[in-house]
């Protein structure tokens, strides 16, 4: 996956996203070699990325459709289709900037969702391409250099011809969302971290289990319908199925184990993780702890890039940067707009971020007339 990175999300009529609704996961302001060293990965010569990208925002200002976009992304760079919510596209403008084994790519299509068919169909896809060299590192996104692909379409109509260029169906980019868990996961999570690990070896299934519940020694899967669960002060173990693991476990337990094998798997491979509201279920500790793994060269050896969004603006003190940090927002036509950070405010890299957040610097508080209203209205 080393050699595989997205650099850039340009999108136009996605549910109410404003006009060029952009993501992008490339620096634009300067790079010290302070934040090379954790704030940034670095793909080729002269051109990094992002190793965390924090999405803030009030509630019910866009943050969810955001990662929810990403999420749509990353299953046409991984599975080349549409798999979920196909009811969204219609007409929807997508334009991918991404870099691929020595090359730089743009993409354009138009998404259409067709309801005979129950399919997301591609349109006029276009594919650009250029050779990287390192002095194009700040004209990536020039789009005058780049030199359209001759690609005839021989594939189905809802399948995106970039399976012609990047030529495997593999996880680029998975999501992870903070609906309710449902036990039907735990045999895919056990059998995913039997994959990386081995079938005999549950030492890293076993320590994911321990960050979030220390009353249980080991859990191991004997077959898809049963598990074999030892306490640390018991000795004899127990036989359960997934339902009654289900009622044994936490929900922040259960959540856990899903969300850290993800984070394995990105790790592991070097694919991207979204995850929507990070610090749901979860200690404030461990998500910061989270997060350092994203920035720890030590551990991200294949440049990974965690995508999240949160209600704890304490977690952006722990970025050195303030052009990986998009705030999420809807404007006075009811669209939702993404502004950067370093772009659209005056914040110094080493200012406490959450401090500006906590005096609405970005106007991003609890509407304070609509808070006093609810509380006159118990006084009465």
């Amino acid at each position: 996956m080393k050699n595989f990175k997205l650099l850039r999300v340009m999108v136009n009529n996605f549910k109410l996203c404003d006009d060029d609704f952009t993501i992008s996961f490339v620096p634009v302001a300067n790079k010290p070699e302070e934040d090379k060293e954790h704030e940034l990965e670095k793909i080729d010569d002269n051109l990094y990325a992002f190793t965390t990208i924090g999405i803030i925002g009030k509630n019910a200002s866009g943050k969810t459709t955001t990662v929810e976009l990403l999420n749509a992304i990353y299953d046409i760079l991984s599975y080349f289709r549409i798999r979920n919510d196909k009811k969204l596209f219609k007409n929807t403008k997508i334009k991918l900037y991404f870099y691929f084994d020595k090359n730089l790519y743009r993409y354009e299509t138009y998404l259409n969702y067709n309801e005979m068919s129950d399919i997301v169909e591609f349109n006029n896809e276009k594919i650009y391409v250029k050779k990287y060299f390192k002095s194009y590192a700040n004209k990536i996104f020039n789009d005058e250099e780049y030199e359209l692909k001759d690609i005839e379409k021989r594939l189905p109509i809802d399948m995106s011809n970039l399976y012609l260029i990047l030529n495997d169906i593999t996880p680029r980019g998975n999501f992870f969302t903070s609906n309710d868990f449902d036990y039907r996961l735990y045999p895919t999570v056990f059998k995913l971290l039997e994959t990386i690990q081995g079938k005999d070896n549950t030492e890293l299934i076993n320590k994911i289990i321990k960050m979030f519940d220390s009353h249980i020694d080991s859990i191991k899967m004997k077959n898809d319908e049963r598990f074999i669960v030892k306490f640390t002060d018991k000795k004899e173990s127990i036989n359960v199925n997934s339902a009654e693991l289900e009622n044994i476990l936490s929900s922040g337990t259960s959540k856990g184990i899903v969300l850290f094998t993800f984070v394995t798997l990105s790790l592991k491979f070097g694919t991207d993780l979204v995850v929507d509201e990070i610090e749901n279920h979860f200690h404030k500790t461990l998500v910061r702890n989270l997060i350092r793994l994203y920035k720890d060269k030590k551990v991200n050896k294949n440049n990974a890039t965690l995508i999240f969004t949160t209600h704890y603006p304490e977690l952006l003190d722990m970025f050195n940067r303030s052009d990986n940090i998009y705030i999420t927002k809807f404007t006075n036509e009811n669209n939702i707009t993404i502004e950067n950070m370093h772009e659209k405010y005056s914040v110094r890299p080493e200012l406490v971020k959450s401090k500006k957040f906590y005096q609405n610097y970005f106007g991003t508080n609890v509407d304070y007339d609509a808070l006093m209203s609810f509380k006159k209205e118990l006084m009465k």
